[in-house]
């Protein structure tokens, strides 16, 4: 199975997320099947030649929304707006950009912040997936505030949509910046009267550290802090102290031992 990630090489944490990247990719080569590419919007650089040398296809590719981001950048006097929200956004193009390579529509996308602990190809490869799976954000068990972060995809059928999508989030950018997003676009675009149309992944394919331990998770997410960010939460970053609880700073840990791994 594919999996596909994305970075932006003006990103303000850019080397941040190209070792998270670089943990991501040695564990994913570690415990699973799956086979990754980066879809990338940079020139060469230290972190391309890593990928290449660890046979990481490279998707060079700038986002759709890149000039609409900018302008609202200018708008809002923030000039890193584009650069730090291109990359997440890159998800939704995925659809389009995979019909280039061939092969089965079933693909999956994360963040570049995650850790993957077990194999998850025969899980996923045998999920139900109408248009996307998605786990939980903060609570367990609450499959409407889900969270994006890892995301099992049918290209195919995203593709059909796709249009629509992009031109929902053209005309509601000012607005999904107040919740959170692309990952708002999808709660908001992927529903009708029933409720939401994304099917429900496990929790443990999207484990969050302040959950705690579980042997059974395959995919961790640093969801709100991130690793780098553990010496700075008190002066820098006290928004994120709430969500250090569970096993936080044990996988920070972890985290930076698999990083001299990869590198």
């Amino acid at each position: 199975m594919r999996w596909f990630f994305a970075l932006t090489e003006d990103s303000t944490a850019f080397i941040r997320y190209a070792e998270m990247i670089m943990v991501a990719v040695h564990t994913a080569r570690k415990f699973t099947s799956l086979v990754p590419h980066c879809v990338y919007d940079g020139g060469d650089n230290g972190f391309t030649e890593w990928l290449t040398k660890h046979d990481v296809r490279i998707l060079r590719h700038r986002r759709f929304l890149r000039e609409p981001l900018a302008e609202l950048g200018r708008r809002k006097r923030n000039p890193h707006l584009a650069a730090a929200l291109s990359g997440a956004f890159s998800r939704v193009e995925l659809p389009d950009l995979v019909t280039s390579l061939g092969g089965a529509a079933r693909v999956l996308y994360t963040d570049c912040d995650v850790i993957f602990v077990g194999e998850v190809v025969p899980e996923l490869e045998a999920h139900r997936c109408e248009y996307f799976g998605v786990a939980p954000e903060g609570r367990q068990d609450d499959y409407v505030n889900m969270n994006t972060g890892v995301m099992l995809m049918n290209t195919d059928r995203l593709r059909e949509s796709l249009p629509k999508f992009r031109e929902y989030i053209w005309q509601n950018l000012a607005e999904l910046e107040r919740e959170s997003w692309d990952e708002a676009a999808y709660r908001w675009f992927y529903r009708d009267r029933n409720g939401p149309l994304w099917d429900r992944l496990r929790p443990e394919l999207n484990w969050k550290p302040y959950w705690g331990k579980n042997a059974q998770a395959r995919i961790i997410h640093f969801h709100g802090p991130k690793p780098y960010q553990r010496s700075y939460l008190d002066s820098v970053f006290p928004e994120l102290k709430g969500l250090t609880s569970g096993s936080y700073y044990e996988l920070c840990e972890r985290w930076t031992t698999l990083l001299a791994e990869a590198a």
